[in-house]
Order: structure tokens, then sequence, then C-alpha cells
């Protein structure tokens, strides 16, 4: 049997990767003495934080009013555990619990990092296109790659101006986001 996640498994899957990602830096934050640095971690976890209650609301609705919802199979793992399709981003764990943050970091660093991360976030979801069943999942996951791409463009505008290389953008610490399209 084939793995296909219908749209509501993959707003299940977002709203996970979100909260494995908001728990990352929440930890990260915790890591840092200076305020600067704690500063642009919190900002990260309120983003992640603010995409996951989108994602879950988005869900809800898409569950009302379709009336499809996830299914849990006891013989496929893998489709009824979004936490486990959502440990195989850049926010997945270690034995020794969350990776590379060692509180030593730049802001620079963190930054280059976040982006990583972000990036390969959006590989994940280019890749669990050929999981979608039909074109609610294409398009859900094609929402989430969006979001994702514009998360990348905000960390990008905000190491380039911490390098000096620009100059007009939003602060990286007023990093308000609106709500994912599509809710």
């Amino acid at each position: 049997m084939d793995t296909q996640f219908n749209a509501f498994e993959i707003l299940q899957i977002a709203e996970e990767v979100e909260s494995k990602a908001a728990r990352f830096y929440l930890l990260a934050a915790g890591r840092f003495a200076d305020d600067d640095r704690r500063r642009l971690c919190c900002d990260l976890v309120e983003w992640r934080a603010e995409h996951r209650d989108a994602w879950r609301r988005l869900r809800r609705q898409y569950s009302e009013r379709n009336g499809e919802f996830g299914c849990f199979d006891p013989n496929n793992y893998v489709l009824s555990n979004p936490q486990t399709m959502a440990g195989l981003t850049g926010f997945g764990t270690t034995r020794n619990g969350y990776s590379r943050i060692t509180g030593g970091e730049t802001k620079e660093q963190i930054l280059q990092d976040a982006i990583r991360k972000s990036q390969s976030i959006a590989i994940f979801y280019h890749g669990l296109k050929e999981f979608a069943r039909g074109p609610d999942s294409r398009m859900m996951i094609d929402n989430v790659i969006s979001e994702e791409d514009r998360h990348i463009r905000l960390l990008t505008n905000a190491l380039g101006r911490i390098q000096g290389v620009l100059e007009d953008f939003d602060d990286p610490a007023s990093m308000e986001l609106p709500v994912p399209s599509g809710v």
C-alpha cells in the first residue's frame, strides 16, 4: 500500500513541524546570555508558533468544511504519526537533545542556521508532494512552501542587514507575519 497524505494530514504535519521548530528556538534562546541573541531566538519562536496556530486553525476549518480527517492505520506507522514525518525536517532531535545551538553563536550564525533549516523544510515539502492525495493536498503543500519561502526571504533580509548588505527592510525583531495564505 502506498502512503498518501490528504490535506488534513498535510496540515497536521505542518503543525508538528512548526511545533518542533518553536521548541528548538525556545531551547536555543535559553542558551544565550545576552538579550540580542536571545530576542532573535524568541522572534523565531514567535514566528513558528504563529504559523503552528495558523495551520491548526486551517486544519480545523478544512475538516469542518470537507469532512476530511486524518486516519490512524496501525499497519502504517508513517501515515499515522505526523510527529515522525515532522522529524524528517531540519528540526529533528538527536540523542542528546536539539542539535547545534550552543550559546556561542553570533546573530549572523543564528540567522544562517535558521535559513538552512527553513530551506531543508521547503525541500521536505517539495518531496512530500509525491505523497499528496489529490489536488487539495498539493495545494496545501504549495501554501506551506510559499510561507516557508517567505520566511527564508525575511531571514535573508535580516542577515543582509546584519552584514551591512541591505538597509531598507523589516528588522528581524519585527518579523510579524500575516496568517498563511489559504486561512
